[in-house]
Parts: structure tokens; sequence; C-alpha cells
């Protein structure tokens, strides 16, 4: 058997050509987050204090203030601060295959493309009070 169309007895009605023009949606303001991490700018020396023992092999254990000078960036071997995703990072910066790394007491942290330098530790307070003060190595 064969199927039949059928022709103009099913009429069928066109589209209007002038459509409405596509609603924008209400653009909304966005709360402001809550920084934990210290708010870092140019030229601007930044306390930080640590929350584990990753540095204790330098004498820094958790809760060792530090100051970190933003002037300029650090180079292999100096302990470094980086943001990487939103967060501080702290090591002694090197470099593992070919790329940018932390190492800390606990092992290494490969650096991605979106890690930003932020500075160099230059001072290290005592975490407890009445010991004497630990200063890194000169560079």
């Amino acid at each position: 058997m064969r199927s039949v169309r059928g022709g103009a007895t099913a009429a069928q009605e066109c589209l209007p050509l002038d459509l409405p023009p596509p609603t924008q949606p209400a653009r909304r303001e966005r709360p402001a987050r809550p920084r934990a991490d210290p708010v870092v700018t140019d030229g601007e020396d930044v306390r930080i204090r640590l929350r584990n023992d990753a540095l204790a092999s330098r004498g820094w254990p958790a809760g060792t203030e530090l100051l970190v000078s933003t002037d300029r960036r650090p180079r292999r071997g100096e302990v470094a601060l980086v943001r990487e995703g939103g967060r501080l990072k702290i090591g002694v910066l090197e470099v593992q295959f070919g790329r940018s790394a932390l190492r800390t007491d606990v092992g290494a942290t490969l650096l991605g493309s979106t890690a930003r330098m932020v500075g160099v530790v230059t001072v290290a307070g005592a975490p407890l009070a009445g010991m004497p003060p630990v200063v890194p190595p000169p560079g």
C-alpha cells in the first residue's frame, strides 16, 4: 500500500515574521565576598601566620609570623608567597620537571599557569613569646 499525502486540504498557518525583540534579564549585583587572605597591593609588606609545620625545617613551626615583601619577585631558593586559584601558598621556590614549584617539608607543589608571585619572605617572627626571632639566611 501506498501512503497518500493530503494536498491542499491540510492548510497550515504561516508563522509571523515580526518577532518581538529578546528581553535582557535584569543585571544582579553580586554581594561582596569576604576575603580570608590578606589583600595584597604593590609595594606594601604583608604579614601572614603559618598554619602548619610545612616550613619547620627552616625553624618556622606553625604559628610563626612572616613578613612578606612585595617589592620584588622571588628567586630560586628563596621562600616565596604565591597566589594560585584564590589561595595563598608558601614554600621554597624551585624548578621541577621544567616548571616552577614550591617545596615544603610535606612535599613539592607544581605551580600552574594561573599562579602569581606575591612576594618574598624577608623576616620571620618567633612563634612563641620569649623565643629569639629566626631570620632566613641572606640570599
